[in-house]
């Protein structure tokens, strides 16, 4: 396991290195990039903000920072972005920091080939506010809708008193067949870091290959084989290896509609305390609905898959969201989010068998005072469902401005 680790690692540290190395100079060679700067003022009142079992109702303050930047031109683009916000509650909760940065970079090597390089670091304190409801990053302006992935932290340890921060980067090349087939491969290296020993610090190393094929405009069949190492630090029980070959589909229904819908199964082959190893075969895929128009997007998503958890081993993790945003006018905006996820802690290395399900929601009503300031209304909801305690439900309320620096609204 951790041989193959070691090589994956070895491999992905090579690819991104000769690329990075070339980024510099391609990336960033737009001579008119579109940077701009949030920063936003708020404050409201929660139930119970960090979901825990014996939360109480907050007041809060936050300050938050989130420069962004954009270069295209025409062999590909950049985009690099993040925030950083500071809380002060006026509890016992006292302050919280969390942050993120995300980098991304897309060239076209040749007229056959494209490379993509993904970099990020997070660190967060309430799984339920930063990772679970509300998205980090804008989503793509056009193009169909891409299979959703499992919560960027999983729910076994939302609700506790740990912060958890994870990095992580990743190599992918696409290469085009003929005018209707393609192949794509690429690697990717992630770290999650919990505190207060609240569970297992774990490392993964994913690899994939994929291959798509047109059988019209407006349909594409998939085949995808993912491959991946777990290393839970300081232990071997729990260290997993995950192979998940899966077929799919991508339907472009109308000019706003897409569909992309995919299947397959997640072997899981996991070490025991005891030497031995044991071997789990579920089901897994995933399914995306995507209608776009200039004014308005609507998008609904669900997933099943076999994911690394903090609590020392291999869970099956299933996701739904939507997402629903609209511009009501030339200064009015509202956008919907919900999501929901459950944890079924049932990996054979587990230290026992367990449910945990996530639901939250959102509404967000945005009105542009003028060209760089906006007056947001944002009331929540959130909930986690633990067989093992129960957890009074998080009931929000935000109120904040918005000021833009850089490219205006």
């Amino acid at each position: 396991m951790r041989k193959r680790i070691r090589l994956l690692r070895k491999f992905a540290s090579s690819l991104a290195v000769a690329v990075m190395a070339c980024l510099p100079q391609m990336a960033f060679a737009q001579s008119d990039p579109q940077v701009s700067v949030d920063v936003s003022v708020g404050g409201g009142v929660a139930t119970n903000p960090f979901l825990y079992s014996d939360g109480d109702t907050a007041a809060s303050v936050t300050v938050s920072l989130s420069p962004s930047l954009f270069v295209e031109d025409e062999l590909g683009q950049t985009r690099i972005g993040g925030d950083l916000r500071l809380t002060q509650y006026f509890s016992d909760y006292g302050s919280d920091v969390s942050g993120r940065l995300e980098a991304s970079t897309t060239r076209r090597l040749d007229e056959r080939t494209d490379v993509r390089v993904d970099a990020y670091a997070r660190t967060v304190r309430s799984a339920a506010r930063d990772s679970l409801l509300f998205v980090s990053g804008s989503p793509e302006p056009s193009g169909p809708l891409l299979p959703p992935g499992p919560p960027i932290i999983d729910t076994t340890i939302a609700g506790t008193r740990a912060r958890v921060t994870s990095i992580g980067t990743s190599f992918g090349l696409s290469y085009l067949i003929d005018e209707v087939s393609s192949l794509n491969t690429g690697i990717t290296l992630n770290g999650t870091y919990i505190g207060n020993g609240i569970g297992f610090d774990y490392r993964s190393a994913t690899a994939h290959i994929g291959y798509q094929r047109k059988l019209s405009p407006r349909t594409t069949v998939t085949l995808d084989t993912q491959l991946t190492a777990v290393d839970y630090l300081g232990r071997r029980t729990g260290d997993s290896f995950i192979m998940s070959p899966r077929a799919g589909l991508r339907q472009q229904l109308s000019d706003r509609l897409s569909l992309v819908v995919d299947a397959g199964i997640s072997y899981v082959r996991t070490k025991l305390g005891n030497g031995s190893r044991s071997d789990l075969v579920s089901f897994a895929g995933s399914i995306g609905l995507c209608d776009r128009s200039p004014n308005r997007s609507l998008c609904v998503s669900a997933g099943r898959s076999a994911q690394p958890t903090a609590l020392g081993g291999v869970s099956t993790v299933t996701t739904a969201s939507v997402n629903y945003d609209a511009r009501l006018s030339r200064v009015d905006r509202i956008s919907l989010a919900g999501r929901y996820g459950r944890t079924n802690e049932d990996g054979v290395g587990l230290p026992s068998e367990r449910l945990t399900d996530f639901l939250g929601a959102s509404a967000t009503y945005s009105r542009d005072i003028n060209d760089r300031v906006a007056f947001t209304v944002t009331p929540g909801y959130s909930k986690i469902f633990d067989d093992v305690q129960p957890r009074s439900a998080n009931y929000s309320l935000m109120v904040g401005l918005t000021i833009r620096f850089g490219k205006p609204r």
